[in-house]
């Protein structure tokens, strides 16, 4: 099953932001940053005409069915896809206490142990 929402452009910026959020949901520790190129913006549901629904559904569908997002992916392999799939750089970032830390040094991390990590450093900052 393709995602077909991305055939517009301003569906794939909806889309973007809705596999950030999606994302972010399920590991509240990490967050994935894309370089926004000249003129590349994010808008939000209530600038699409209701398109918002579909763009989440696609979102969801995009990072667990097809990426087969799991707690075990390392970062190097979803910054990978995200990348291919939407041909922008990108990079998962970790919170630590009010900022958000790269993880380049640990990429062969996976997403449950960053998310953990994120975890155990907000709860020194408690």
């Amino acid at each position: 099953m393709g995602i077909y929402i991305m055939k517009f452009h301003t569906d794939r910026h909806l889309l973007i932001k809705e596999v950030q959020e999606a994302f972010n949901r399920t590991y509240p520790f990490l967050k994935i940053e894309f370089s926004k190129k000249k003129g590349l913006g994010y808008s939000s549901p209530e600038e699409n005409n209701g398109e918002g629904e579909n763009a989440r559904a696609a979102a969801k569908n995009l990072l667990w069915e097809e990426f087969g997002l799991s707690d075990n992916m390392k970062i190097s392999e979803l910054e990978i896809l995200l990348q291919y799939q939407f041909g922008l750089p990108v990079q998962i970032l970790r919170k630590s206490g009010n900022l958000w830390m790269e993880t380049r040094l640990n990429r062969h991390w996976t997403l449950r142990q960053q998310n953990n990590h994120g975890e155990d450093i907000a709860s020194g900052f408690v």
